[in-house]
């Protein structure tokens, strides 16, 4: 099972949002990022890159 930790970058500081990502959903700069246990957290921003190696997505944050 892939589980990534979401971060955050706005003015090159970059903020983890979540951990134990499951799942991203992209719907125009809305982003939609639930974690295993279900919980949902939405963002407005851009995906910048997902490395499932190192399990660690970015997304280019609006606010």
């Amino acid at each position: 099972m892939c589980l990534s930790t979401v971060y955050a970058v706005l003015n090159g500081n970059e903020n983890k949002l979540c951990e134990y990502v499951c799942n991203v959903e992209v719907d125009g700069n809305s982003i939609t990022l639930t974690d295993i246990m279900g919980a949902q957290t939405k963002v407005q921003g851009t995906l910048k890159s997902m490395d499932f190696v190192k399990n660690r997505v970015i997304i280019e944050s609006e606010n």
